[in-house]
């Protein structure tokens, strides 16, 4: 039998049984509610989440957008105040003081970070640079004699080291903000200083912790 002919016999009969349901067993009331979730269904698109790329999720089964390391670098700009070139800047001089690992360059930065956290810091570089520079994380990494691969330009080396471990620290720590210490100051992992903290085997040494009546 023809498949078109077939169509055209059983679509009516199949319209006519339907009708006639609906109004043997009143379901009038029913029909409209039913077409309007139907248009709901196919006209309002699929939440997208979007979600950090380290976060626990299965991207391919959750149809997630993962943000890159440039979408976070550039919330990052926004949230410290800092301009591209000063984050190239910062970058370099926190690669240049860790050693080659994740956790050390992750604990570099979470010192500097700390320093705009603490009264007496934030005082010091305001007196260096202007009011509120203290509270700026790039101003403290230039201050004077605080870190020797700023001053000798060494750390120009590593300003475009976008695909190293501790570049990924860097954006990782800036981004979500959670700290690892608590520490204001650290030392080269040949320096001992008691009572201080390693977090890689060659890494610095951390101390002198930010207390609560010093941290803004």
């Amino acid at each position: 039998m023809n498949n078109l002919k077939d169509n055209t016999y059983v679509l009516p009969k199949l319209w006519g049984w339907a009708k006639y349901l609906i109004y043997r067993f009143n379901l009038n009331y029913l029909v409209l509610p039913l077409i309007y979730l139907i248009i709901v269904i196919a006209i309002v698109p699929n939440q997208v989440i979007i979600t950090n790329v380290n976060d626990y999720v299965s991207l391919d089964t959750f149809k997630t957008i993962a943000l890159t390391n440039a979408d976070k670098v550039e919330i990052i700009l926004d949230k410290y105040d800092l301009t591209a070139d000063q984050f190239k800047v910062l970058t370099g001089i926190v690669l240049s003081e860790a050693d080659d690992t994740y956790e050390d360059a992750y604990a570099v930065i979470n010192t500097i970070y700390n320093r705009t956290h603490s009264k007496n810091w934030v005082r010091i570089i305001d007196s260096k640079f202007g009011k509120d520079k203290g509270m700026n994380m790039y101003y403290q990494a230039i201050a004077p004699n605080q870190f020797t691969v700023y001053k000798s330009g060494s750390y120009k080396r590593h300003m475009n080291d976008t695909d190293s471990l501790g570049y990924q620290a860097i954006i990782d720590f800036l981004y979500t903000e959670k700290p690892m210490h608590n520490y204001l100051s650290f030392r080269a992992d040949y320096i001992k200083v008691s009572g201080s903290e390693s977090y890689s085997p060659k890494g610095n040494n951390y101390f002198s912790v930010i207390k609560e009546e010093n941290r803004i």
